[in-house]
């Protein structure tokens, strides 16, 4: 549903002014034009997601521009809160309103734009998410994998009810930690009328290998494996489709379809570009990875909110492979990561699954351009000094003990050591 909420907040035009346009973009470059692109047919979706990019470089991002987040600039004015100081915004509507079960909010920002945000109410059994989605989503960007941006935020909740997921209680201001993630204008590409149709983690790995032989589809392995190593080290269970987006990213041919709204049983009128069976509306599919929330724990079948979210204890429990079986005298034995998925992210999610030494050796060399420093700012951003866990560990390697902030970097150097100390099969 998350996709769907954040669409139908889009204000979008059905003008038709070039041939050729920046996918979700009007000719102005500024207004959007299509929420949503309707594949041909399950086939060419396949073909897209085969193609479609799984890495790009993010260049030499500094420990201070992790820190920092990439550039907001939507019109939310939510920059300015950006260095902890309450963001004033007056209550709008409860978060069950919205479905799901995080506590989440509406609020009209003084500018009178209505944002979306998760809140804790900073008990010890509060909504974990607020802490591990900022640390993932700076993780992912750090290493090149595309995921929604999330900004940590001080919300002065005006007009606001004892219970703002559920919209009852006294009315009064009140503060919560936050989180904000602003409104994605690329479109994303479907083959039926569901547009959290998202994709599925076997599903990606199907269309890879569909690929013939060549340096494609070794480059779109390389880099799907090590993106399923680093959902691995984020202990990232919870990975139904609807967390995955196929997306455009590039230009939209405006010659390969035609602008409609969405088929009247899905319920919206959303603008839609229908793809023509045989021709290519898109020139360059991305996939992202979105909702973040469930990660830094032990992944679970159940997605426990105590432990499977920005849970030092439980993170430090799951090594990262498990151990290597045996194998054929002068083979490489497989490399399986240790990964429970969550029971609702379905059958096709991938659970432990196998990376190959491309993937692996193309992600430990994006781990170890992290120092200690880009370590110190992602977990620091995330706030994890906010949170009443006693975050305390220690390195069985070396005994040495660590706590606080220095806790989750020295962890994070040991899940990078296990990759650094495994060998995979190809």
């Amino acid at each position: 549903m998350a996709v769907v909420a954040r669409l139908l907040a889009l204000v979008l035009t059905l003008t038709v002014m070039s041939p050729a346009l920046g996918a979700g973009q009007s000719a102005d470059g500024k207004t959007p034009q299509v929420a949503v692109i309707h594949i041909e047919s399950p086939a060419k979706r396949m073909q897209y997601l085969a193609t479609a990019q799984i890495w790009a470089d993010p260049g030499e991002l500094t420990p201070q521009a992790l820190f920092a987040g990439p550039p907001l600039e939507d019109g939310s004015g939510l920059e300015k809160a950006l260095d902890g100081h309450p963001f004033p915004c007056t209550f709008t509507t409860p978060g069950r309103v919205m479905g799901g079960n995080t506590p989440k909010f509406l609020c009209t920002t003084d500018a009178g734009q209505t944002i979306r945000v998760k809140y804790t109410d900073g008990s010890k059994n509060g909504n974990r998410e607020v802490f591990a989605a900022v640390a993932a989503s700076r993780v992912l960007w750090a290493l090149g994998f595309k995921s929604d941006p999330i900004y940590p935020i001080a919300i002065d909740c005006r007009d606001c009810p004892r219970g703002p997921m559920t919209g009852k209680g006294p009315i009064a201001q009140r503060p919560y930690l936050a989180i904000y993630q602003p409104q994605f204008t690329q479109p994303v590409m479907v083959d039926r009328s569901e547009q959290n149709q998202g994709w599925k983690w076997a599903e990606l790995d199907r269309a890879i290998d569909s690929l013939p032989e060549g340096e494609l589809r070794a480059r779109q392995r390389q880099y799907f494996d090590a993106l399923m190593l680093a959902g691995v080290i984020l202990q990232h269970g919870d990975r139904k489709p609807e967390q995955q987006r196929l997306g455009c990213r590039g230009l939209l041919n405006l010659e390969a379809g035609d602008i409609r709204t969405a088929e009247p049983r899905s319920n919206n009128d959303l603008p839609v570009f229908f793809e023509r069976p045989g021709a290519t509306a898109c020139d360059s599919p991305d996939v992202a990875v979105q909702d973040m929330g469930a990660t830094f724990g032990g992944a679970g079948r159940r997605t426990n909110a105590a432990t499977a979210k920005m849970n030092l204890r439980s993170w430090t429990a799951r090594p990262v492979f498990y151990p290597a079986a045996k194998a054929a005298a002068g083979a490489v034995p497989e490399c399986r990561g240790q990964l429970t998925v969550s029971m609702a992210a379905g059958a096709e999610s991938l659970a432990n699954p196998r990376i190959g030494e491309a993937g692996r050796l193309f992600l430990l060399d994006r781990l170890r351009r992290l120092t200690d420093e880009h370590l110190r700012a992602i977990f620091t951003a995330a706030r994890v000094e906010k949170m009443t866990d006693d975050h305390s560990w220690r390195d069985p390697e070396n005994a040495t003990a660590y706590t606080g902030i220095d806790a989750w970097i020295a962890a994070a150097k040991y899940k990078v050591r296990q990759i650094d100390e495994r060998t995979c099969a190809p």
